[in-house]
């Protein structure tokens, strides 16, 4: 039984709406329902009434959260209490992949500390498991960040487009958004930050994006966009290591990411930056 289910659960029991608990939690609607489905098949009951007005706890799903609650605050206060026999020089890092890939790797090496790194498809569960104690800092997308922890902006880059050499916009030196609206897109699958971020910015532009595939996340998008089969949306810190491959890149004028560090406290998160700004 993951504990990550049981705060989806009890949020969306607290708040009686899975789409309020997964904003309360910077998680996905599908990722806060995919939690609830794989506590429900661990249990083995249904905790839910699916409504068109919302949700509802069962008789198994009133029982199960009065006798959770608690344990969820037993749980983080055992948590707490064992911080002090930490290895008070032993970092736990977590970072989105693209940034584990292709920027912390030069940056970590100078930083001779043992260190763990865990990484994570969205900044939401980079920053849940920060603020649980599993963390001492995370590297994640600023659009996620609030002042419930220590954080500080790094740098901010733009996405690019990842075309098949044969696309018609080989000519083009750059595209907007509003170019990409209508071509086959090729997708990360939920929960991604950058396909959110696709959502809303074209969602703002009143079109919905064009999504032909949907690929686990790693290299297979790129033998998708190489085959032809649509293009493929991703950070400048991927698009500049992609070089090798038989395609090409655009950037994107109006899309861009901002990325921030987050702490456990001001202090390490102060030494971090600082580490991780003068290295670049």
């Amino acid at each position: 039984m993951n504990t990550e289910w049981l705060h989806s659960f009890a949020e969306a029991a607290k708040l009686k709406s899975f789409s309020k608990a997964s904003k309360e939690l910077n998680l996905s609607q599908p990722a806060l329902s995919k939690h609830i489905r794989n506590l429900e098949h661990d249990l083995d009951v249904t905790l839910f009434y699916r409504t068109s007005g919302g949700i509802e706890l069962t008789e198994a799903g009133e029982r199960f959260y009065t006798r959770i609650v608690p344990v969820i605050s037993d749980l983080a206060s055992i948590r707490r209490e064992l911080q002090q026999y930490r290895q008070t020089d032993y970092l736990a890092l977590g970072s989105l992949p693209s940034l584990a890939t292709y920027y912390l790797p030069s940056r970590i090496k100078a930083l001779q500390r043992s260190h763990t790194l865990m990484i994570q498809n969205t900044s939401g569960d980079l920053l849940q498991s920060l603020k649980e104690g599993r963390l001492d800092s995370v590297l994640v997308d600023s659009l996620y960040t609030d002042d419930s922890v220590w954080h500080c902006e790094l740098f901010t880059e733009r996405y690019y487009a990842v075309f098949s050499v044969d696309h018609r916009f080989r000519s083009k030196t750059t595209v907007t958004l509003s170019d990409l609206c209508g071509e086959p897109l090729i997708v990360h699958q939920a929960p991604c930050d950058t396909r959110s971020h696709i959502h809303r910015q074209m969602e703002a532009l009143g079109h919905k994006p064009h999504i032909v595939n949907e690929v686990s996340f790693g290299d297979f998008i790129f033998g998708y966009v190489m085959a032809g089969m649509g293009f493929a949306i991703v950070p400048e810190l991927v698009a500049k290591n992609i070089g090798h491959l038989n395609l090409f890149t655009l950037p994107i004028a109006d899309f861009k990411r901002s990325i921030s560090l987050a702490a456990k406290s001001g202090k390490l998160g102060t030494q971090l930056s600082s580490f991780l700004l003068s290295a670049d």
